[in-house]
Protein backbone atom coordinates (compact mmCIF):
# COMPACT_ATOMS: atom_id res chain seq x y z
CA UNK A 1 0.00 0.00 0.00
CA UNK A 2 1.18 3.70 -0.70
CA UNK A 3 2.62 5.74 2.53
CA UNK A 4 0.27 8.43 4.10
CA UNK A 5 1.31 11.77 3.66
CA UNK A 6 2.05 12.94 6.73
CA UNK A 7 1.87 16.54 7.96
CA UNK A 8 4.09 18.46 10.79
CA UNK A 9 2.02 20.12 13.18
CA UNK A 10 2.66 24.08 12.89
CA UNK A 11 3.52 24.37 16.79
CA UNK A 12 6.21 21.32 16.76
CA UNK A 13 7.83 23.13 13.35
CA UNK A 14 8.19 26.65 15.40
CA UNK A 15 9.19 25.33 18.43
CA UNK A 16 12.31 23.11 16.23
CA UNK A 17 12.89 26.40 14.30
CA UNK A 18 13.28 28.68 18.12
CA UNK A 19 14.75 25.75 19.12
CA UNK A 20 17.48 26.48 16.52
CA UNK A 21 17.97 30.02 16.90
CA UNK A 22 18.23 29.77 20.89
CA UNK A 23 20.62 26.76 20.49
CA UNK A 24 23.01 28.62 18.18
CA UNK A 25 22.00 26.16 15.68
CA UNK A 26 21.49 29.27 13.87
CA UNK A 27 22.41 33.24 14.64
CA UNK A 28 19.00 34.21 13.70
CA UNK A 29 15.60 33.82 11.71
CA UNK A 30 17.04 34.84 8.49
CA UNK A 31 20.45 32.69 8.89
CA UNK A 32 17.87 29.91 9.94
CA UNK A 33 15.78 30.15 7.02
CA UNK A 34 18.83 30.21 4.38
CA UNK A 35 19.86 27.08 6.16
CA UNK A 36 16.80 25.33 5.62
CA UNK A 37 16.02 26.76 2.14
CA UNK A 38 12.69 28.94 3.36
CA UNK A 39 12.57 32.59 3.17
CA UNK A 40 12.96 34.48 6.48
CA UNK A 41 9.15 35.72 6.29
CA UNK A 42 8.09 32.06 6.56
CA UNK A 43 10.53 31.59 9.34
CA UNK A 44 9.13 34.22 11.72
CA UNK A 45 5.75 33.42 10.81
CA UNK A 46 6.25 29.79 12.01
CA UNK A 47 7.60 31.37 15.70
CA UNK A 48 5.42 33.92 15.88
CA UNK A 49 2.56 30.91 16.53
CA UNK A 50 4.26 30.74 19.57
CA UNK A 51 2.81 33.83 21.00
CA UNK A 52 -0.76 32.56 20.55
CA UNK A 53 -2.26 32.25 24.31
CA UNK A 54 -0.53 29.21 26.20
CA UNK A 55 -3.88 26.72 26.51
CA UNK A 56 -4.37 27.24 22.21
CA UNK A 57 0.18 26.25 22.11
CA UNK A 58 -0.74 23.36 24.50
CA UNK A 59 -4.00 21.93 22.54
CA UNK A 60 -2.46 22.27 19.51
CA UNK A 61 0.31 20.44 20.66
CA UNK A 62 -1.37 17.39 21.95
CA UNK A 63 -2.71 16.94 18.27
CA UNK A 64 0.85 15.17 18.34
CA UNK A 65 3.59 15.43 15.13
CA UNK A 66 3.15 14.51 12.41
CA UNK A 67 -0.27 14.81 11.75
CA UNK A 68 -2.09 11.84 9.52
CA UNK A 69 -4.48 14.91 8.42
CA UNK A 70 -3.73 18.69 7.31
CA UNK A 71 -5.62 19.90 10.24
CA UNK A 72 -4.39 22.57 11.22
CA UNK A 73 -1.56 25.32 9.02
CA UNK A 74 0.75 28.09 9.80
CA UNK A 75 -1.52 29.96 7.80
CA UNK A 76 -4.98 29.06 9.31
CA UNK A 77 -3.34 30.04 12.54
CA UNK A 78 -2.10 32.97 11.20
CA UNK A 79 -5.11 35.74 11.66
CA UNK A 80 -5.72 34.14 15.25
CA UNK A 81 -2.34 35.73 16.38
CA UNK A 82 -4.54 39.45 16.47
CA UNK A 83 -7.00 38.34 18.31
CA UNK A 84 -7.15 37.78 22.09
CA UNK A 85 -6.83 35.23 24.05
CA UNK A 86 -10.68 34.52 24.64
CA UNK A 87 -11.20 34.52 20.34
CA UNK A 88 -8.11 32.60 19.82
CA UNK A 89 -10.19 29.79 22.18
CA UNK A 90 -12.41 29.47 18.35
CA UNK A 91 -9.67 27.56 17.04
CA UNK A 92 -10.26 24.80 19.42
CA UNK A 93 -13.79 24.49 18.10
CA UNK A 94 -12.98 23.63 14.28
CA UNK A 95 -10.29 21.66 15.54
CA UNK A 96 -13.03 19.28 16.86
CA UNK A 97 -15.00 19.02 13.53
Amino acid sequence: PKPRPTHRNPIFRAKEYARMIESGQAKNESDLARKIGVSRVRVCQYVRLLSLDASIVKALEQLGDPLTERVITERRLRPYLRKTPREQKTILSFLSH
